[in-house]
């Protein structure tokens, strides 16, 4: 993957040429819903859930997810900065 694109860009290319989607699946349904009882919030937005369901197909592994979402979040903040 190329730094020059976003890495939203690079993630739903990946998913496009391996086939997966961004839908949650039901362990995913069941996280966000242990997740809201324990009182907490935790939105993922399309591309966080390409990235976890990447890993779960074995396309990327923990330590390749764990960078791309870092870069991910870095491009979103500085693109909230710049709006």
């Amino acid at each position: 993957m190329t730094q020059t694109a976003s890495v939203a860009s690079q993630v739903r290319k990946l998913a496009k040429e391996n086939k997966v989607t961004a839908g949650r699946d039901g362990i995913s349904r069941m996280a966000v819903s242990i997740t809201h009882l324990a009182g907490d919030v935790v939105e993922l937005d399309g591309i966080e859930q390409l990235l976890v369901n990447l890993k779960r197909k074995g396309i990327l592994s923990k330590s390749e997810i764990l960078v791309l979402q870092g870069r991910y979040l870095q491009e979103r903040r500085a693109q909230k900065r710049s709006a």
